[in-house]
C-alpha cells in the first residue's frame, strides 16, 4: 500500500473549516459528460443544513429508486460513473454528500452516525416525494457508505428498502481487532489533539482512469482527517456489525480479494449477521474500491442483476398475492350464494 498511498501525521493542522470554495465545486462538475442526464442540487435536512446531491433521472419510466453512499473522504461524484449505468437501466438514482465530506459545511469534522443515517432517510424521503412512493427503493453504498447504509435499515425500518447493495463494507468485527484500533485511534488523540492524518493516493493504476484522475486531483476529496473523525469511522464499522441482526431486508454484499483496508473475514461476519435472505459476491484481484476498479462494469453489473432479480421476485410475490385473494373471493362468493 506504500507505493499507492503516502500517510503521515500533520502535528498542528490548519484551524477551522474545510470548506471548498466556488473553483473547486466547479472543478468537480467541469469534466461531466453532458449526456450523462446528471442533475445536481441540494436539499435541506431537518437540522436545516443543506446536503449537495447528484442525481441520474431514469431514461424512460422509473422502475426503482436508489439511494447511493459513498466512501470515506470521497464525496457524491464517487457514482459518476455508475448513475448513468443504473439511469440506462431504468434506476433514478441520488448520491449525496455525507456529513463531514464533500461539500458539507462539517466538511473534516464528524458529526455524529446519527445525523448520518437520519440524512439517509431524508434524501429517500425527497426522492420518493418526487418520483413515487409505491416504487421499490434500493440502497448501494460503497465501504464506509455500506456501514451507513446497514445502520440506517437497521434503524428505520419504515424506510421499507426493497435490498441493500454493500460494496467492500467498512466493518470491524473480533474483540481483539477492535481493542486495538480503538487503542490506536485513542493514541492518536491524545498525541495529536489539534493535528490530522495526512492521507494522499500517489496511483490509481488498479482503477479506471476517470477515478483515478478524479481521486488524485479533485479538490473535494479530502485528504487531511482529523483524529475525532478517524475514530467516529472507526466506531461506525464497529456499530455496523453489532447493528446487523436487525436488517432482515435482502443484501448482496461484494467484496474483492486484494481488498487491503478492510479484512474479509470482518466482511464475511457482516455478512453472516444479517437477517433476511442475503448473497455473497468475491471478485477475484478487486481492490477495495470495487466500483471504481478496472473491471468495475462486473461489479455494477452484478449489483444491477441482483436488483433485477429482487424485482421480479417482489413482483411475483405480488401477483401470487392476488392470485390467493381473487381465489379467496370467488369462494366467499359461492359460500355466500348457498341456500340455507
Amino acid at each position: 500500500m506504500g507505493a499507492v498511498f503516502r500517510i503521515g501525521i500533520n502535528w498542528k493542522a490548519p484551524g477551522g473549516r474545510q470548506r471548498p470554495s466556488l473553483a473547486d465545486r466547479r472543478w468537480s462538475l467541469a469534466a461531466q459528460d453532458p449526456t450523462s442526464r446528471l442533475r445536481c442540487g441540494s436539499l435541506e435536512a431537518c437540522d436545516r443544513a443543506r446536503i449537495p446531491y447528484r442525481l441520474w433521472a431514469a431514461e424512460g419510466n422509473t422502475r426503482a429508486l436508489v439511494v447511493l453512499l459513498h466512501g470515506a473522504f470521497d464525496y457524491s461524484a464517487a457514482f459518476d460513473e455508475m448513475g448513468p449505468h443504473l439511469a440506462q437501466r431504468g434506476y433514478t438514482a441520488i448520491a449525496f454528500d455525507q456529513r463531514g465530506f464533500g461539500g458539507t459545511v462539517s466538511r473534516g469534522r464528524w458529526r455524529g452516525k446519527a445525523r448520518m443515517v437520519r440524512d439517509v432517510a431524508e434524501v429517500a424521503a425527497f426522492l420518493r416525494g418526487r418520483y413515487g412512493e409505491s416504487l421499490p427503493l434500493f440502497v448501494i453504498g460503497e465501504s464506509m457508505g455500506a456501514a451507513v447504509a446497514v445502520l440506517a435499515t437497521a434503524q428505520y425500518p419504515g424506510l421499507n428498502v426493497a435490498g441493500l447493495v454493500l460494496a467492500a463494507p467498512g466493518a470491524l468485527a473480533g474483540m481483539i481487532r477492535r481493542t486495538i484500533v480503538a487503542a490506536l485511534l485513542r493514541a492518536l488523540r491524545w498525541t495529536a489533539p489539534v493535528g490530522a492524518v495526512v492521507c494522499e493516493r500517489l496511483s490509481g493504476r488498479e482503477l479506471t482512469a476517470a477515478a483515478a484522475i478524479r481521486l488524485l486531483v479533485d479538490p473535494l476529496i479530502l485528504r487531511m482527517v482529523r483524529p475525532n473523525l478517524m475514530f467516529g469511522l472507526g466506531g461506525l464499522a464497529q456499530d455496523a456489525v453489532d447493528e446487523a441482526p436487525a436488517v432482515h431486508v435482502p443484501t448482496l454484499t461484494m467484496a474483492g480479494t486484494k481488498d487491503d483496508f478492510v479484512r474479509i473475514g470482518c466482511m464475511k461476519q457482516l455478512y453472516r449477521r444479517f437477517a433476511g435472505p442475503k448473497e455473497w459476491a468475491t471478485f477475484e484481484g478487486g481492490p477495495h474500491l470495487l466500483l471504481h476498479w478496472q473491471h468495475g462494469d462486473r461489479v455494477v453489473a452484478r449489483a444491477i442483476d441482483w436488483m433485477e432479480r429482487r424485482m421480479q421476485l417482489s413482483t411475483q410475490a405480488q401477483g401470487d398475492g392476488a392470485k390467493t385473494d381473487l381465489r379467496y373471493a370467488r369462494i366467499s362468493a359461492m359460500t355466500a350464494r348457498r341456500p340455507e
